[in-house]
């Protein structure tokens, strides 16, 4: 099970309909706009009723907050008769996995007093989930009818959808989920070429992602591994806009991951590692614990 952010298949409902509170001066906050950022497990046999909230403050998360909307007794089924997961799976508590700053216990507070008492918000991610889960396929991929099509992808500019922002990123334990949707878009694409190009092997990958790193807004031969790459990138990018110093990062930090395991496993260490993790996720997840 892994969580996915709903803009990520959903763009254009998440950039509508996504709540945001507005924090005046004078409060335990700082002023501004908090955004919440919904996220959904993408394994389609589980039917946990339940979404982390990435709260975003100036295009950063601040805070990952756990929350259920139904009542306990379903948690405590769902968690074969165990108090205590019941008691986290409906929250809302601060994820232990997610993000941690100096903020947020006191935006976990805000959540509470505002975002649990605000009823359009709690009906809107209960159909969010219901959406997100009708477009998963058996494998927690996009349903072809939600897949970016690729003749629209070839006619987008690359460059026209990075944000402002040039500061350099550092991908982290403490920003990853932040990166997350860039990151699988990068490794979906590397695995679905892999399945249309048995013969590939872990030298290929860590080659055509340096030529993607060296060359980003490059036009890539038809049919590449490079090619396939950025039109993950399009995707994700039009789902969430990154600037072009972390989609820069996102490549690196997947480059880093095939040069290690294809250093760990041998030849094919990186793409059997993605393949085990895109064929089964569940069981891939229940190995690592």
């Amino acid at each position: 099970m892994m969580m996915e952010m709903f803009c990520n298949r959903f763009p254009e409902v998440a950039e509508k309909e996504t709540r945001c509170v507005i924090i005046p001066e004078g409060n335990p906050l700082p002023a501004g706009d908090y955004y919440m950022a919904e996220s959904f497990c993408n394994d389609k046999k589980c039917d946990c009723r339940r979404a982390f909230i990435n709260v975003i403050y100036n295009d950063k998360i601040i805070a990952t907050i756990g929350f259920g909307w139904e009542d306990s007794a379903f948690y405590k089924k769902w968690a074969h008769g165990d108090k205590e997961i019941a008691v986290n799976m409906k929250g809302p508590i601060l994820e232990l996995g997610g993000v941690y700053t100096k903020y947020s216990e006191r935006v976990l507070v805000l959540f509470k007093e505002i975002m649990m008492h605000d009823e359009v918000f709690l009906e809107r991610l209960k159909d969010h989930y219901k959406m997100f889960k009708e477009a998963l396929d058996e494998n927690g991929n996009r349903d072809a009818e939600t897949e970016p099509k690729k003749e629209a992808l070839q006619g987008i500019e690359l460059a026209s959808l990075f944000k402002g922002s040039k500061e350099s990123v550092v991908i982290d334990s403490n920003n990853t989920g932040y990166y997350e949707p860039l990151l699988m878009a990068i490794e979906q694409a590397i695995y679905g070429y892999y399945q249309e190009c048995p013969s590939l092997k872990d030298k290929n990958v860590i080659a055509s992602l340096k030529n993607v790193r060296n060359n980003l807004c490059s036009d890539f031969e038809e049919g590449s591994l490079e090619q396939g790459i950025v039109f993950g990138l399009k995707a994700g990018l039009l789902a969430y806009r990154y600037s072009e110093a972390e989609v820069l990062a996102c490549v690196s930090k997947v480059l880093n991951s095939a040069k290690l395991h294809r250093a760990e496993s041998g030849s094919r260490g990186y793409l059997g590692f993605i393949s085990k993790f895109f064929d089964n996720p569940e069981k891939f997840g229940d190995e690592d614990d």
